[in-house]
């Protein structure tokens, strides 16, 4: 029989927790109501809801009720195995527990003994027999614990604990039907109505705060061939995994959603200074190569960008935007994005394919243009980047970009003997150079596919071999991603260019997809800044930072650091304050065809007293002085009259 002193709190207690049940509709005020009921009942401290995730494997601390709430509430979100502690106990047996000294309970958490912690009354959350989490009432010192708790207050406790119990059960149908109507089934990313939702709060963030997003309207490239090469069921899982990458890049606070079949929507808040940093790292995230042997291939992505509040303030407007944008990038061949404010550059010729690329290697018209690296201390000339140029029958140029992107789909050994010839192209033309007395380092970019070739260090052999000071000054660029494709088989490749005296570099450092280990796992000798870190310096403090984080990186594993897409003297005097080594751009020189960049080097060698085959020079009082000025009518043209005095 109960105690008539116990009906006096017990009873009360018990019917406010029907009540809130019946009545509250919102799951937090809910709580609140039946955890002060017990911890009323119980004259606890606080009381604390601990939920199970949906797999079973972790308790975490969700919510907690009580006078030292802003001692409880340091717990939020502490998680732990669904299998230790008294929470644990309490689960397996699904029978309440309480440690009446828990300090020296062998299951007792060391956060709670140095919170206080003194006793604790654990009971399971049970509903529809499925276990939930636990509810645990707690007693913190100094005040004092009860030694026990008295069966009817137990049984009552119990009693509003199942009321918690299938409250959390009906929270938690209700979240899961909630994600059925806003989460995509295949990639558990938002869907287009979640995705739209977010669109819709952030434009009344514009409207009240003035806060600026942009769209990212992303259409994948290739899916079409590999679900023609390797079925649905692949494609599928594709689309799950760029998925994943995506969510693995996007910024805190940053929403993405699928919009439907191979489109998807992320929408950040920044400011113009930042779309482009953006874009290229979801460009990044989008390459994926897939297959094997005939079947292979590789995914990119298009992408469409509209910026609010300059290109609309309304969801029709930026969507429609973003999506013509889109449109304007797959047109230009794709693995790129678009600015919905820019205006489309007329094209004057259509994609490349296959054909075309063959066709330009076999009738010659191939070139190899070179543009300078330089010794950022003093900015004397270490060597040239070769890069791929066609020069087309009707005099036009195309750039290296679309020959890439029309050898990434292709089949057969196209992209390596390409890669080949650009290889011994460059050994050819470095031999002259050589001849007339410049002994300068060649960087050539090779691609993962042909980095990875079966016979690619045969072939780099022979070619040491027959043009052995070519092999001691070249330098292999490759991506981030090349790399870590297939980590241990790149080191291999890396170790045997190594033996070979060919120098490995990373190119377009920091928007890869992948860890910071792999740089202490493989043989390299020099990290290249990606362009889009060089951009706003020296404005643009988020970039200052990272570019100073990658030196630090790179200098403690004992690289040396490139800078790539220097255009003004401020950014040549912003990477030399942090701490870069070498430096390439537009400041420096374009991109020149072989007969004039050697007319260059004749010109920037030809002052008095230069030593052609070491081409650093010692700076002068006279120079050292005009860099530290920062002289923006500084050139490499004043340099030499500075040298030849």
């Amino acid at each position: 029989m109960i105690n008539p002193v116990l009906l006096q709190t017990a009873v009360p207690s018990l019917l406010a927790a029907m009540d809130a049940l019946t009545l509250e509709p919102d799951f937090q005020q809910f709580f609140r109501k039946a955890a002060a009921a017990v911890r009323d009942l119980l004259g606890a401290d606080g009381t604390a809801l601990i939920l199970l995730d949906d797999h079973q494997e972790t308790l975490e601390y969700k919510l907690f009720e009580g006078k030292r709430k802003a001692l409880l509430d340091t717990f939020t979100g502490l998680r732990f195995p669904a299998n230790s502690g008294i929470s644990g106990r309490a689960l397996i047996s699904k029978t309440s527990i309480f440690t009446r000294n828990y300090p020296q309970s062998p299951d007792a958490m060391a956060q709670l003994v140095d919170a206080g912690l003194q006793a604790n009354l654990v009971i399971p959350l049970i509903s529809s027999d499925q276990v939930l989490g636990v509810l645990a009432s707690s007693w913190f010192a100094p005040n004092p614990a009860p030694t026990g708790i008295a069966p009817q207050l137990l049984a009552l406790a119990e009693r509003i604990a199942s009321q918690i119990a299938v409250a959390c059960h009906r929270e938690k149908l209700e979240r899961q039907l909630r994600e059925l109507v806003s989460i995509d089934p295949l990639t558990k990313l938002l869907n287009r109505r979640g995705i739209l939702a977010h669109l819709d709060q952030n434009l009344e963030r514009l409207q009240r705060y003035q806060r600026s997003f942009a769209l990212f309207f992303i259409d994948v490239d290739g899916l079409k061939s590999a679900n023609d090469h390797w079925g649905h069921e692949a494609g599928d899982l594709l689309l799950r995994d760029l998925a994943q990458r995506l969510s693995d890049v996007v910024r805190k606070g940053d929403q993405i959603g699928r919009l439907g079949g191979d489109e998807f929507l992320i929408i950040a808040e920044c400011d113009e200074g930042h779309i482009e940093l953006l874009a290229k790292r979801f460009l990044q995230a989008l390459r994926a190569p897939f297959g094997e042997g005939r079947k292979r291939g590789r995914l990119s992505g298009s992408i469409g960008i509209a910026f609010a509040p300059q290109d609309g303030t309304d969801e029709t407007s930026l969507l429609r935007k973003a999506d013509a944008a889109m449109y304007v990038a797959k047109s230009q061949g794709g693995d790129r994005y678009h600015r919905a404010s820019v205006r489309a550059a007329p094209t004057t010729a259509a994609k490349l394919s296959i054909v075309d690329v063959e066709g330009a290697l076999e009738r010659q018209e191939l070139q190899l243009w070179y543009q300078p690296i330089c010794q950022l201390q003093d900015l004397s000339i270490l060597g040239f980047e070769a890069l791929l140029r066609w020069r087309r029958s009707d005099g036009d140029l195309v750039t290296a970009e679309p020959i890439i992107q029309a050898l990434e789909g292709s089949r057969g050994d196209l992209e390596y003997r390409l890669g080949n010839w650009v290889l011994r192209e460059a050994a050819r033309q470095f031999q002259r150079w050589q001849r007339e007395g410049f002994n300068l380092d060649i960087h050539i970019n090779i691609s993962a596919r042909h980095f990875v070739h079966p016979v690619f260090l045969l072939e780099l052999q022979r070619l040491c071999e027959s043009h052995p000071a070519f092999g001691r000054k070249l330098i292999i660029e490759i991506t981030e991603t090349a790399m870590l494709e297939d980590l241990e088989r790149a080191k291999r490749i890396m170790l045997g260019c190594r033996q070979l005296g060919v120098r490995m570099a990373v190119d377009d450092f920091g928007t890869g997809y992948g860890s910071l280990t792999y740089l202490k796992t493989l043989p390299l000798d020099l990290l290249k800044i990606d362009r889009s870190f060089v951009a706003d310096l020296p404005g643009n403090k988020v970039d200052w930072d990272i570019t100073k984080g990658i030196v630090a990186i790179a200098h403690a594993l004992g690289l040396a650091v490139v800078a790539e897409g220097a255009e003004t003297w401020e950014q040549i005097g912003c990477l030399r304050e942090l701490g870069c080594d070498q430096v390439q751009g537009y400041f420096i020189q374009r991109p020149m065809p072989f007969d004039e960049a050697s007319r260059w080097l004749d010109t920037h060698f030809s002052h008095k007293g230069a030593q052609r085959l070491s081409p650093k020079r010692p700076a002068n009082d006279q120079f050292n002085n005009s860099l530290r000025g920062y002289d923006p009518r500084f050139s490499l043209e004043r340099l030499s009259r500075v040298h030849s005095g």
